[in-house]
């Protein structure tokens, strides 16, 4: 995160004008809210690219940054290439706004208050690498807007049907962490398997962690534990959990079960048969694990499934309030529910 240097801090030129104009800046992509205080990631891609373009150029003239109808580089690819520069990784806006005239206009608003502002700092007296040093500050600054407007308010979405099996929305969230890309999968099927543990055991004290705390960091026996039941998440089963976590369990007089993705469940077998654990060491696809339970709970009914469906959604999410940084992580709770 760009900050402004500490009051007894000595200022460079650099970090001056990069103040002056984020505080410009701010003002600008302030502007651009919507009714419900949404910015279009159109606004943010805009940003991303005429920061980049200001690296090269000052004044920033039409021919530095546009083709006959849109932004030069303007793609999805471009886009998630400038935020990984950055060391955001996670999945954006697959057309970058590229086939939106809205962004060539963000451009051409950009670059109005980049040249205004840069004469005012006498961006033409800079070295051609001082001038890099403040776009990538301002660029920065517009991947920050990135992480607070579009990952910081967009949840995930899959389609979620009360009349199908749980375990079928369970499979289409999974999914839908897959496709959002990084840890998200993983994240989320560890916060639904808490959810649903919280629902079926409400008096007991089920852990709300980050997906990322390891569980020799909480003394825990596993990623959750009820009773003697030491309950291990993974999205990729291996030597790890089996001959490291599950044998400790058993030294322990832990019941370990591993609970893993339907399409992984076959070579966790093997690899538990490997290992010499097959009869010791249970294992369950993370899906059946969750949507069969929530429906007995439910009592098989309808009323009941939606109900508990709702509920499993609105519990996953108040873990992740607890427990991630990531708000994302969080899941679109549909109406039909």
């Amino acid at each position: 995160m760009v900050t402004s240097p500490s009051p007894n801090a000595v200022s460079t030129p650099v970090e001056e004008a990069a103040q002056a104009f984020m505080d410009a800046l701010a003002t600008w992509y302030e502007k651009q809210r919507d009714a419900k205080g949404n910015v279009n990631s159109n606004v943010m891609c805009a940003g991303l690219y005429m920061t980049e373009f200001l690296a090269e150029h000052f004044p920033l003239k039409s021919e530095h940054y546009t083709t006959r109808s849109q932004v030069k580089t303007a793609s999805g690819k471009q886009a998630q290439k400038l935020l990984a520069q950055h060391g955001e990784e996670r999945k954006f806006t697959s057309e970058g706004g590229r086939t939106s005239r809205a962004t060539l206009d963000h451009a051409n608003a950009l670059a109005r208050l980049l040249n205004a502002e840069g004469d005012k700092a006498a961006l033409s007296d800079f070295t051609a690498s001082e001038r890099a040093a403040l776009a990538t500050l301002l660029q920065a600054w517009f991947v920050e807007r990135v992480q607070e407007d579009f990952f910081g308010r967009k949840r995930i979405e899959a389609e979620i049907n009360p009349d199908n099996p749980v375990r079928t929305t369970v499979a289409a969230l999974i999914e839908a962490g897959r496709l959002r890309g990084g840890n998200t999968a993983g994240a989320i099927a560890q916060h639904l398997v808490g959810a649903k543990l919280k629902i079926r055991f409400p008096e007991e004290d089920v852990n709300v962690e980050s997906y990322t705390t390891a569980d020799v960091q909480t003394g825990r026996a596993g990623d959750y534990q009820i009773g003697d039941t030491a309950i291990h998440v993974t999205m990729s089963p291996g030597e790890k959990v089996f001959l490291d976590r599950c044998v400790d369990n058993l030294n322990h007089g832990y019941r370990p079960r591993v609970l893993v993705p339907e399409g992984r469940v076959a070579a966790a077998v093997q690899l538990a048969e490997n290992y010499g654990l097959a009869e010791r060491v249970a294992i369950q696809s993370i899906e059946d694990f969750v949507g069969t339970n929530i429906e007995e709970v439910a009592g098989f009914s309808k009323s009941g499934v939606r109900e508990r469906l709702r509920e499993l959604l609105n519990e996953y999410n108040s873990r992740i309030e607890q427990a991630e940084a990531d708000r994302s992580l969080m899941i679109l709770v549909p109406e039909n529910l």
